[in-house]
């Protein structure tokens, strides 16, 4: 913005004269000039002059209109999403001859799962369980199950998400456990789960069940007591064991934390340096290195420090660790 302060103060000033002032070049005083007069902040005359532009009025006419053209827009959405959820009480009315009310329904038509599984997502009032193993795949079931947790999440329904640890491996995956998280959902992670379930209120549970397609699944609707208490109680033993997201996604960040540190350390060991200057150059105490030294040793057999750094050279442990 030091343009946009020297044609301030100096009205009518010559775009080359503002960029000698600058100690600028020409190509880069170019630069500023169409970018702060895209933004309205600057308007040029005639003789490539220079003046700066009321930053009320810049932002009044640029972006006035795309304030205009938004407005349009969120109340174009809220007319579709009134006319959308006045539909709601005749479709619960309808799927209600759909869904039984039995024991247990299972669902095999793959175009009916995501209208079931949205149906207690918006039914749901209090409470919901979710659990699933691994990196979540790219089904269709496993989509439909994403957009009704996320759904009510959103909804401020009180959601708890329970996963492997290795579902943290896949970008895609993380990103939706993180929009869950942003929504409110308390999300753990175990080393291992059994199948995937859901659980509504504690009153439906929501299990996946094979078909002859093994690209797809069923959908069982169990609403049997015994059955669904056993399913909250298995979720609620494992949930209890399992590590919060916080926690794991900060050990993750301490683990490459002590990948590069005890790399770092090999790396100078094996060029010679005591352990009073590795501790030195790298800010960690002779205990903390020395402690990495020994760990490592132990871990590659290696009976002197020497072979501890043949060992790391030959094996590539000296190199910096890339960042995940």
């Amino acid at each position: 913005m030091a343009l946009y302060r020297a044609a301030l103060s100096r009205p009518d000033q010559l775009i080359p004269d503002l960029a000698e002032e600058l100690a600028t070049t020409s190509d880069e005083i170019d630069k500023s000039v169409a970018r702060l007069a895209e933004m309205g902040l600057l308007r040029l005359s005639e003789g490539d002059r220079l003046n700066a532009v009321s930053p009320m009025l810049a932002e009044a006419t640029v972006l006035g209109a795309e304030d205009l053209e938004l407005g349009a827009r969120r109340a174009a959405v809220e007319q579709r999403r009134d006319t959308i959820r006045r539909l709601v009480p005749e479709w619960n009315a309808a799927f209600s001859t759909i869904v039984h009310e039995g024991a247990v329904d299972v669902i095999s038509d793959q175009s009916a799962i995501a209208n079931v599984l949205m149906h207690y997502a918006d039914r749901c009032e209090q409470e919901l369980l979710s659990v699933a193993p691994g990196r979540l795949p790219s089904t269709r079931i496993d989509g439909r199950t994403r957009v009704a947790n996320v759904y009510s999440a959103r909804r401020g329904i009180k959601t708890r998400a329970l996963y492997q640890h290795t579902a943290l491996r896949d970008r895609a995956t993380r990103s939706y456990l993180n929009e869950l998280a942003q929504n409110g959902a308390k999300i753990r992670f175990a080393p291992s789960v059994p199948g995937r379930s859901l659980v509504v209120d504690r009153s439906v549970a929501l299990l996946p069940i094979p078909t002859d397609d093994p690209g797809r699944h069923g959908l069982a609707v169990v609403r049997e007591p015994n059955v669904i208490a056993w399913v909250v109680a298995t979720f609620e033993q494992l949930w209890a064991e399992a590590a919060p997201l916080e926690d794991v996604i900060n050990k993750q960040h301490d683990d490459t934390e002590l990948d590069q540190t005890r790399a770092a350390i090999l790396r100078l060991m094996a060029e010679g340096e005591k352990d009073e200057a590795i501790s030195r150059r790298l800010s960690i105490s002779v205990r903390t290195c020395r402690r990495h030294i020994a760990d490592y040793m132990a871990q590659v057999g290696a009976s002197s420090r020497f072979q501890a750094g043949v060992i790391a050279a030959r094996a590539g442990h000296t190199d910096a660790p890339t960042p995940g």
